[in-house]
């Protein structure tokens, strides 16, 4: 398909889309009046400032800044390029753009996408059945059942078998005109070293199917049955697959997570599962990675606590102590729960039932009590350096904390937990907070806007929300009044659709905008408040007109000023100074007359 689809067609499939149903995919939506509102995707927060449009079709974060169309959000979302967004969301919105089809070039288009998806759906297929009707799947289900996974699990998860050959998936796709290329990119078989050819990836392993949040199989997780190493192998990372975006179990758990606003995280498989099995349906697990901060921003959609459920062994997590900071650097609300000895959550479930479980999550310890009981079992508090050096591990995650409020409770809560003098904890965290408030000083100071900014704003605002009076911004004011840069290139953006078409919606501008700060300027100005405020637009254009006026004004008093010092300075001719000063008195009075006019 062409890498080019015309203007119109655009806007025909904007108009089309259902930008809620699309972004409810990612993110959990709730309707507010005409809008909706979330978490947003793209940073993270606790208060929803997310909110989709969906008379006007767009988007805007009011948090990050982060707004525009639905092609805006995918490309931002799943990082693909325009035009790829703009198939996808002409595809859910049942718009043929075939006929657009006039180029043979290979690219990773949707449609290639679509065919990776479809390769890993039937290698599920084909890996279930071997294993519920083969006799080579036999020692997997043993292995099953041995684990107590019942038939229901298994179909729930669609579990399956990867045979013990070199090729047995590779020649069933054979059969099927599958490509190796693509069946490459899913990372399914690997290309071999020496010489042509390919083999499979998974053998001689139970394989479990991967799937993102939209039931989409991403990737596939493989337990060996032999003394192969590793004992557990996933896919590697690929345009779908990334284990540091995605949880296990996510698709079956997201609806009973947002139900108890709480989720329970644990490493395995099978804990997942097996969780599922006894009802817990809030549990997913991470695949042997560090848990990301992609991971708990997916998490926030649903809910607000997490209870990290650790094996006897914590090492097992691959995440130090110091790892899990994150959830306090993402404010999220997370306790620890730590099983006996010897035991993993699915063989805990299996020999003591799902009450006792539970009775170990319910029990889970806040997590800056286990971070003080981690502290005081790896450093030898008995001594004074030991001591010192928990207490410093322990504060350094405390001012991870964003929330002033929480963090100044917090650091009463450690010194009276720690035993240590309250103001000695203030008078150390000053080395943190060093150089924080200058920087916010700075930060602040560069977001205000003058004057002229904000009448370049507006004067934007009134040529999109009423194109009929741009002939009258050509007129009476000019592009080349915008000092502005970027306001400069979205206005000649306006007048060139508006040449073009006669009417210039705001979403017409996103589309031909080319980029992404540009995007986030121009939607900034489509969702100020004040300027929603606006009835009457004609008497803001007047006003508008009159600014611009004053500011020449201004400009050509100060330059009048300029060329008269530069007369006297440099001529003895008393006439050519008595006319600089004529024509400065006359820029001022002009000045004095616009003034009293408003």
């Amino acid at each position: 398909m062409a890498n080019f689809i015309p203007q119109e067609k655009i806007a025909e499939i904007q108009l089309a889309s259902d930008i809620v149903q699309i972004i409810s995919e990612y993110v959990n939506l709730k309707q507010s009046g005409k809008n909706f509102l979330g978490l947003c995707p793209f940073h993270s927060e606790k208060t929803p400032s997310f909110t989709v449009n969906p008379e006007k079709k767009l988007f805007k974060c009011f948090g990050c800044g982060e707004g525009g169309t639905v092609f805006n959000f995918l490309m931002k979302q799943e990082g693909m390029e325009f035009v790829e967004a703009v198939k996808i969301v002409a595809s859910k919105s049942h718009i043929d753009l075939s006929h657009l089809n006039n180029t043979n070039k290979p690219s990773l288009s949707v449609t290639e996408k679509t065919r990776l998806f479809n390769i890993n759906n039937f290698a599920v297929r084909f890996y279930n059945k071997v294993l519920l009707d083969s006799e080579q799947g036999k020692e997997a289900r043993d292995y099953l059942k041995k684990r107590h996974i019942n038939d229901q699990s298994i179909k729930n998860f669609c579990l399956g078998y990867a045979p013990n050959s070199w090729d047995s998936l590779l020649r069933v796709c054979n059969g099927r005109n599958i490509s190796k290329n693509l069946l490459e990119k899913t990372g399914l078989v690997i290309s071999k070293k020496e010489g042509n050819g390919y083999y499979d990836r998974f053998r001689n392993r139970l394989m479990f199917p991967i799937s993102d949040s939209r039931k989409q199989v991403v990737g596939f997780g493989g337990r060996a049955l032999d003394d192969s190493l590793p004992k557990y192998l996933n896919s590697p990372e690929t345009v779908l697959f990334n284990k540091s975006n995605v949880l296990y179990g996510i698709d079956q758990a997201k609806n009973s997570i947002l139900k108890h606003r709480k989720v329970i995280l644990m490493e395995g498989y099978t804990d997942v599962i097996m969780a599922h099995q006894n009802g817990i349906e809030w549990s997913v697990a991470v695949m042997g990675t560090a848990i990301s901060r992609h991971h708990l921003r997916l998490l926030r959609q649903y809910c607000n606590q997490v209870i990290l459920l650790l094996d006897s062994d914590i090492a097992g997590w691959k995440s130090s102590d110091r790892n899990l900071d994150v959830f306090i650097e993402e404010e999220f609300d997370v306790k620890i729960a730590q099983l006996p000895k010897d035991y993993d959550p699915c063989d805990f479930l299996v020999a003591e039932g799902v009450d006792k479980f539970l009775a170990y999550v319910h029990d889970a310890k806040d997590f800056f009590s286990f971070k003080i009981e981690t502290a005081s079992s790896k450093w030898d508090t008995s001594t004074i350096q030991g001591k010192a050096n928990a207490i410093h591990d322990v504060l350094s995650t405390a001012m991870k904390m964003p929330d002033i409020i929480k963090r100044n409770l917090l650091i009463k809560w450690i010194a009276e937990h720690m035993s240590i003098d309250e103001a000695t904890l203030r008078i150390q965290l000053k080395k943190f907070n060093r150089h924080t408030s200058f920087a916010d000083e700075k930060q602040t100071a560069s977001r205000r806007l003058d004057a002229s900014f904000t009448a370049e704003r507006e004067l934007l605002y009134l040529m999109l929300s009423c194109n009929e009076l741009i002939p009258r911004v050509l007129e009476e004011i000019g592009l080349e009044e915008f000092n502005n840069r970027d306001l400069f290139k979205i206005a000649g953006k306006i007048v060139e659709l508006y040449r073009k078409n006669t009417v210039v919606r705001e979403e017409d501008v996103l589309h031909i905008l080319d980029d992404v700060q540009l995007n986030k300027t121009l939607m900034d100005i489509i969702t100020t408040k004040e300027f929603q405020h606006i009835t009457n637009q004609d008497k803001r254009l007047e006003a508008c007109i009159h600014f611009f006026k004053r500011r020449n004004s201004k400009k050509e008093r100060y330059q009048a000023k300029e060329k008269t010092l530069k007369t006297i300075m440099a001529s003895n001719n008393e006439e050519d100074i008595l006319v600089s000063l004529d024509e400065f008195h006359r820029k001022s009075k002009n000045i004095h007359i616009l003034k009293n006019k408003t």
